[in-house]
């Protein structure tokens, strides 16, 4: 859990092992995706969940990054898994850090469970306040389409939402400059179940890499179209804050 969560959530037994299968693949995936746009040493993931995006920013960026989530022990899995990472209980609603802490925010997963189950105008006051001058705040999240719907009543996995036109208006009300927005995960993400449902692949590495770059490679092709906001599994928003 990120926040102080209100409605009822699915448990699942040692969700975080997925990430040793395809799942892990995928969200190497996501990672890739969202790090291309990090800018500055002061980073903050806030939501980090198992802590895989914290670890790949510290470990393999060489950067400062410090993951935060309500969920202690979430937190705790974390520090135990990636010992070297900065791992901290917080609540979105009153960040532990000081004034212009940081040049790079990410919502990874994270934006719809703020915007749903907190008090989201402090979070978005919190935001502000502990961001920097030029700093950008990222936004990865599910994409709320047709499919996406249907395959969360099929898998009987009820989650909120924050659909990408919202995400949009959010960024506008924090005073962001959109300098980055796109549609991506074609069939990984149901492929591999997340942390939530079945996993169809079988565990052969070159399995995982052969679909992942096939699904890049028609993601090239769906984009310019218009389709990836209905065919596509989330939804990667890069803002910026406005030079005065």
């Amino acid at each position: 859990m990120l926040v102080k969560i209100k409605s009822m959530v699915m448990k699942i037994f040692e969700p975080h092992k997925r990430l040793k299968k395809f799942w892990g693949e995928v969200d190497r995936k996501h990672i890739s995706l969202i790090s291309k746009h990090i800018i500055g040493n002061s980073i903050l993931d806030l939501g980090c969940g198992f802590g895989t995006t914290t670890n790949y920013i510290k470990n393999n960026l060489n950067l400062s990054c410090t993951g935060i989530d309500f969920d202690e022990e979430v937190i705790s899995l974390c520090k135990e898994t990636y010992p070297d990472c900065d791992f901290m209980v917080a609540d979105a609603e009153e960040l532990p850090f000081e004034n212009n802490s940081f040049d790079t925010i990410i919502l990874r997963d994270a934006l719809h469970h703020f915007y749903q189950e907190a008090d989201f105008e402090k979070v978005k006051n919190e935001l502000i306040r502990v961001s920097k001058d030029k700093s950008r705040i990222i936004f990865f999240d599910p994409n709320i389409n047709f499919i996406l719907k249907s395959m969360r009543k099929l898998a009987s996995h009820n989650d909120a939402e924050c659909d990408y036109e919202t995400a949009l208006r959010i960024q506008d009300e924090l005073g962001l400059k959109i300098i980055h927005k796109k549609f991506n995960t074609l069939f990984s993400l149901p492929l591999s179940g997340g942390y939530v449902g079945l996993n169809l692949v079988p565990d052969l590495p070159p399995l995982h890499k052969f679909i992942i770059g096939l699904e890049n490679l028609l993601e090239k092709i769906v984009n310019p179209t218009g389709l990836g906001r209905y065919l596509c599994w989330r939804y990667l928003i890069v803002g910026e804050i406005k030079e005065d």
